[in-house]
């Protein structure tokens, strides 16, 4: 049986603003070596849209 995880990335005041985040080199590769060792990924329709 796979293991679910469930993680959430939001701002201290609630808002994140994709346009104009930008995430240290040293950020984005700890975000990337997390993300290679998943099966899957579930996103919910603001996010999708988001990233769409």
């Amino acid at each position: 049986m796979a293991k679910l995880v469930f993680g959430m990335n939001q701002s201290l005041d609630g808002y994140v603003d994709h346009m104009a985040f930008g995430p240290s080199s040293t950020l984005f590769r700890h975000f990337i070596e997390e993300t290679q060792g998943q099966t899957g990924s579930v996103y919910g329709r603001h996010m999708y849209e988001v990233m769409r």
